[in-house]
């Protein structure tokens, strides 16, 4: 057998719900809390580490569980963080919420784009030496998706 391995890549799919809104210039109904079950999909290259693996997908479960049922919001938006309470402002709306049931993402906004950019930037600090490419596709609804590849 002249057959080799010449590329090593896992694939993991699988969907949360959350819900958020949209900062923007324009009127859209973006801009009001509204949920989406989103789809994830995720690809990551790579070469085998000492267990056999190119990354454990558990990592990728415990990604999906800190989303799921999760208002995602913008640091830029929170004002107030105090006694487990978490308190955002943005197009004239001010919730407080438990600090458990929001998720603040490091981007200046919620969109699919910067979500796909979240959750690869996530699988990156989990990911060791012998991951070159990271993938990853945030699905809005059956017709619309992000996509972002992070390479070393």
């Amino acid at each position: 057998m002249n057959f080799h391995p010449t590329e090593r890549k896992i694939g993991w799919h699988k969907d949360f719900d959350s819900s958020h809104f949209l900062s923007l210039p324009y009127e859209s109904k973006c801009l009001r809390i509204h949920g989406h079950t989103y789809n994830v999909d995720v690809e990551i290259w790579g070469e085998l580490n000492e267990n056999g693996m190119i990354f454990d997908f558990n990592h990728l479960s415990n990604l999906v569980k800190l989303l799921d049922h999760r208002i995602l919001v913008s640091e830029r938006w929170v004002v107030d963080r105090a006694n487990g309470r978490i308190v955002v402002e943005k197009n004239g709306k001010r919730l407080e919420l438990p600090e458990g049931e929001a998720v603040v993402l490091n981007k200046p906004n919620v969109t699919a784009e910067y979500i796909a950019e979240w959750f690869a930037e996530k699988i990156a600090e989990k990911a060791g030496d012998n991951v070159r490419r990271i993938r990853v596709k945030i699905w809005e609804d059956p017709r619309s998706y992000a996509e972002v590849t992070l390479e070393r």
